[in-house]
């Protein structure tokens, strides 16, 4: 049990050490072990110090899993459940622009091998594939129809 300002705020900081973290993210992993009142008070302290922040924590999200080949509609769920507004969602989009439609076609090229054209079944499975990782059905579209042009 954390029970003074200062455990709270080293336990945070050992979590930021390890990866940027939202507030959301903090008050869940630390809000069990000590008083909401005292986290709260930590959490800003940290906020104000400049440890913490969301807007941060968006950006480095977003280039991670757009790195990790996910599309634009997962990452922006993802970042709602972690407690991210569009505001800075938005924020995180204009600091760090991806072309998310080449970037679905460069997943479509890595991932899949080319098939005939007329291989309907086999095209759906791609495009259920690729809007399960967040594309959405326009950019889905276009990386299996860029495919199919080389």
């Amino acid at each position: 049990m954390l029970e003074t300002l200062a455990e709270i705020r080293n336990a945070a900081i050992r979590l930021l050490a390890r990866r940027e973290q939202s507030r959301q993210e903090l008050r869940q992993k630390l809000g069990a072990r000590c008083d909401e009142v005292l986290l709260e008070q930590a959490l800003d302290a940290l906020e104000a110090d400049g440890y913490l922040s969301d807007a941060r924590f968006a950006a480095s999200y977003l280039r991670s899993k757009a790195g990790q080949g996910f599309g634009p509609m997962r990452i922006r769920a993802d970042l709602g459940r972690k407690g991210i507004g569009s505001d800075l969602w938005q924020q995180a989009l204009d600091e760090e622009p991806v072309d998310w439609f080449a970037q679905a076609r460069d997943l479509a090229r890595r991932r899949f091998a080319p098939v005939a054209r007329d291989d309907r079944q086999t095209w759906a499975k791609r495009m259920r594939y690729l809007t399960g990782r967040g594309y959405s059905p326009d950019q889905a579209r276009y990386a299996l129809e860029a495919d199919e042009d080389d």
